[in-house]
């Protein structure tokens, strides 16, 4: 009986531990960097807290989305974890907006590398489309 008990806790406890790891932040200090809040937000991915992970690169938008260079980067980060997730519904209307950030926008005003990220994103989309 007693094992059956210390069991139960034991359980009772990890889950409640695993579903507290999974809520956003309810609050991001003003004060972190852009590099900071990315940091968190990869952090919070890898431990498997995609609340989280989404609310930091959120955080990044809002503070830091004046800087096209920020946005996009952000904006991708958003995405491609959609994609990891295979939530491609909610993954390419969002690469879809930043390749036309780079249609709009003259040669070399957004950083290159996230250009080839979305397509090669958006790629793996088509193919699971298909």
């Amino acid at each position: 009986m007693k094992k059956t008990i210390i069991t139960s806790i034991l359980v009772l406890f990890t889950l409640l531990t695993f579903f507290a790891c999974q809520s956003a932040p309810t609050e991001i200090p003003a004060d972190l960097s852009e590099a900071e809040l990315t940091k968190l937000a990869q952090a919070s991915y890898d431990n498997g807290n995609m609340k989280a992970a989404t609310a930091y690169y959120e955080a990044i938008i809002e503070r830091y989305g004046d800087n096209p260079d920020s946005f996009v980067a952000a904006k991708f980060e958003l995405a491609h974890l959609l994609v990891k997730e295979k939530k491609y519904e909610e993954a390419k209307p969002i690469l879809e907006e930043i390749l036309g950030l780079y249609t709009a926008n003259e040669f070399g005003s957004l950083p290159p590398e996230y250009k080839k990220l979305v397509e090669i994103d958006l790629a793996k989309i088509q193919v699971q489309e298909n």
